[in-house]
């Protein structure tokens, strides 16, 4: 006998992603000013035009990757029987089978509330990733006790409600493997 799961999908929300591409555009065009500022004496001129540059190649980054988002049709985060997978943020972590997880927990980090999952080989999950990205990944896991950390920014469900989601569905697959561990993801036959 096997259990039917619900699929959860969720998509960005467009506006949110015009907000945040609109924002990203504010700083470059801040940074574009910084740079290319006659006024400032000899002095601090050098020290614009660095933060001005810098501004300009994180925020850049920031406005395509989200009109990229906003443009794309791909979901940003779905639930399935599985696992999840999460690409909701630039340091999403792609497919996580439920198997892997050891925790999931809400938290809040510099006033943004967060979905925070925990994996049992957390060493060999960051070692999968590619090099950028392992590097945020790993500075976020050593600031936060999470190795995977969801966003609100492109979820349009409230956190809560899909950690609630989240964590029923991997409580389900641990009740299944104690019911028969050598067949996870699926209830014992009688």
């Amino acid at each position: 006998m096997n259990t039917s799961y619900e699929q959860h999908v969720e998509y960005p929300s467009r506006g949110r992603m015009a907000w945040f591409a609109a924002g990203s555009a504010l700083f470059v065009g801040a940074g574009l000013f910084l740079m290319f500022d006659p006024s400032e004496d000899a002095g601090s001129s050098m020290i614009s035009r660095v933060i001005g540059l810098l501004s300009i190649l994180f925020f850049g980054l920031c406005f395509v990757y989200y009109l990229v988002k906003m443009i794309k049709k791909e979901p940003s985060f779905v639930i399935n029987e599985r696992g999840f997978i999460d690409s909701s943020s630039y340091t999403s972590g792609g497919e996580v089978s439920w198997e892997d997880v050891e925790h999931i927990f809400m938290y809040e980090f510099m006033g943004q509330q967060m979905i925070g999952v925990k994996l049992k080989d957390e060493q060999a999950f960051l070692e999968r990733q590619s090099g950028m990205k392992r590097k945020l990944m790993t500075a976020s896991t050593n600031m936060v006790d999470a190795t995977i950390s969801i966003p609100q920014n492109s979820i349009t469900l409230p956190l809560d409600q899909l950690c609630l989601m989240m964590i029923n569905h991997w409580q389900r697959v641990q009740d299944i493997e104690q019911v028969d561990p050598s067949r996870p993801g699926e209830i014992a036959k009688d």
